[in-house]
Formats: C-alpha cells, structure tokens, sequence
C-alpha cells in the first residue's frame, strides 16, 4: 500500500505540474522524477508559444523552467524524512551561453552530501541554503543556458 502511494504522490505532482498554466503555456515539461525525488527531468519544448523574434526559445521560458524544481525535490526529500520545512527559491541566476534554437532538456539532481549538509545545518541553526546549478541543453548536447538556483530551507519548529 506504501508503494501505491508514493507512486500515486509522484503521478500527481508530475500531472500538476505540467498543467499548471505558466509552465504549460511555456511548454515547459515534467518528464520523470526519481523514486527519491533527487533527479527531475524537464524538457522545454520548442513550440510557437516559447519563441522570440528570432525564432529561438525566449530567455524568460528557460528562466522559468529552472525555478520550481530544487525546492520542490527538497520539500519532497524532506517530507518523506517527517521533517516539514519552509522552502523557498532565495536567488536564481541564469547565463545565456547560445542561442536555444532547438527543444531543450534540463535535469536537475540532489546528491546526499548535500542533503547531510542541509541536516546538518537545519539542526545547528534552523535554517540552511543550498546551492544548486543546472543546464540547459539542445538536441545536440551543447549548453544553452547555466542556471545558479539557491534555495532557502528553515525549520519551523526550530527553537534556538
């Protein structure tokens, strides 16, 4: 019954996700989450909805696409941990590396020496930030766009 539901818990955020109006819009796709929520993989499709002027996908439709998904696999990772956290995206910094002439592909990954550090950090102080980093890459592999996301957690109950 466990496994239904976490199955169930990773089904419905993947479908409220790519409904939800301003990445569906963007065409900006969840396509798969780990069991542990640690890696999500997202595509930004190339359409006539997410182009500018010179036919390339717009900046802002990239930037999009690489605020939402860090703190949502913390939360995720947390949570099933029985810890509930305060989680925001604190700062987000994107370079334009190349033109994004084609569909683009972003997977964002959590590794464990960070989760220690945040657990660590949450039970010293409270509250921790974690920087992570992303790329975007067309269908030939090159890097469009490198984005710099640090994400606030806290803890709630935390009491000094």
């Amino acid at each position: 019954m466990k496994i239904k539901e976490y199955l169930s818990s990773r089904l419905s955020l993947k479908i409220l996700f790519n409904l939800y109006p301003p990445l569906f819009f963007n065409r900006i796709i969840l396509k798969k989450i780990s069991a542990d929520y640690r890696k999500m993989t997202v595509v930004i499709k190339k359409t006539i909805f997410n182009i500018n002027f010179h036919k390339t996908i717009f900046g802002g439709t990239i930037f999009s696409a690489c605020d939402p998904f860090f703190p949502t696999m913390y939360y995720y990772i947390f949570k099933n941990k029985n810890c509930n956290l305060i989680i925001w995206v604190k700062n987000a910094e994107i370079n334009y590396l190349q033109p994004a002439d084609t569909s683009l592909l972003l997977e964002f990954k959590i590794n464990e020496s960070q989760i220690k550090d945040i657990e660590k950090g949450l039970k010293l102080h409270g509250k921790y930030e974690v920087k992570n980093e992303v790329n975007a890459l067309n269908k030939k592999q090159v890097i469009c766009a490198n984005a710099q996301i640090t994400t606030y957690l806290r803890d709630p109950n935390f009491i000094n």
